[in-house]
């Protein structure tokens, strides 16, 4: 019995491993209106509490610093919602307008499809009648008032839970700024004396690679939108400095982002009655810009600060995504920073650490 429990040990130990991690998916999903807000306050003081430092030792009191901390970021948020909600607001005053612009588009993809595609026509407009152009399915009679008045309610719900989170996420921004030094020490209790150098070396390479990526890519996002705006600006879109703003702003989000920015960029040309060489030129400022942002401007303000390899990178953005959604994507990178840290200073976690890092022996031990 004993040899086959040496022999099957590490088959055991890997999937109690998995079942463990499975587990912690399930509860990561499961408290996400808990925990997302939490977490997410948690990397923002990471980021600013440096300033409430300086301003401690100007002679602020704490409660000041901290509060004249946590108002800028709160103030930071709203100006960023105001301006991405109103763009919202004015794609669905003029949605009738892009309808229009965009028909002789749909109705020459129809006629593509019907030359180049087995697909006949009484099939076409048969799904037309039934789902409709938007591809959403057309309702026989009107719904009754009492389900509007419920789906009004769910709405309200949403919104009301929403910014209760939002403005949840700022109670605890306060209290981990301000009882930092609290905090701090409870984790310095939890381990021995011996372990308390190698804990205070963690936690401050944790916080560090967590504000020079954030840091870094509040640098990154204004030479986005300097670059964005000069390119749209060249090729004769309208309200080119609002989309380069709002592009290099959905850049946090890994990816999907960059996306999202030039789908919208797009959106924005054709409602504005962009000719063809407008849109070709929105579409080389985002394909020039990207290729610059990827391989000359993250290596050099990033450097090799986070040191996870992109493999790992890419894994965290897809698991974040499946867990907490887009607040999952953004936190990912942080995340997975913070893990490879911890990684390299844990006993028996080197080949770990080895694993995440970009792959040199010399970074997995430092």
């Amino acid at each position: 019995m004993k040899k086959f429990l040496s022999r099957s040990g590490p088959i055991v130990l890997s999937a109690l491993i998995i079942i463990a991690l499975y587990f912690l998916v399930i509860g990561l999903v499961a408290s996400q209106k808990v925990l997302a807000p939490l977490v997410l306050a948690l990397v923002l003081a990471l980021l600013v509490y440096p300033i409430a430092q300086v301003l401690e030792k100007r002679g602020l009191h704490r409660i000041v610093s901290t509060s004249f901390v946590v108002g800028i970021v709160f103030v930071g948020f709203i100006g960023i919602s105001a301006i991405i909600s109103l763009q919202v607001r004015s794609f669905l005053e003029d949605a009738e307008v892009m309808k229009e612009r965009l028909s002789p588009v749909a109705q020459k993809v129809e006629l593509f499809v019907l030359a180049h595609t087995p697909l006949e026509r009484s099939k076409l407009e048969a799904y037309k009648t039934t789902y409709g152009l938007n591809g959403e399915k057309l309702n026989e009679e009107e719904k009754p008032s009492e389900v509007k008045q419920e789906e009004a309610f769910s709405m309200l719900g949403k919104v009301m839970g929403t910014a209760a989170d939002f403005l949840l996420m700022f109670v605890y921004l306060f209290f981990l700024i301000h009882f930092r030094h609290m905090f701090y020490t409870f984790i310095l209790k939890l381990f021995p004396n011996d372990s308390k150098e190698k804990v205070k070396r963690v936690t401050h390479d944790s916080a560090l690679v967590v504000r020079h990526y954030l840091n870094g890519r509040l640098i990154l996002m204004v030479i986005l939108v300097v670059l964005y705006s000069l390119g749209m600006w060249i090729s004769g879109a309208e309200d080119f400095l609002l989309i380069s703003f709002i592009a290099a702003f959905l850049s946090l989000i890994p990816f999907i982002g960059n996306m999202a920015g030039y789908v919208l960029a797009l959106f924005i040309g054709l409602l504005s009655g962009g000719e063809f060489y407008t849109l070709v030129g929105i579409s080389a400022t985002f394909l020039i810009v990207q290729f610059l942002d990827s391989y000359i401007f993250q290596p050099i303000i990033l450097g090799n600060k986070v040191d996870v390899h992109p493999f790992f990178i890419i894994l965290a953005v897809i698991i974040g995504n499946a867990i907490w959604g887009i607040i999952g994507m953004v936190l990912s990178i942080p995340i997975i920073a913070i893990i490879t840290v911890v990684l390299r200073e844990t006993p028996g976690a080197d080949a770990f650490a080895y694993l995440l890092s970009n792959g040199e022996e010399s970074k997995s031990k430092r």
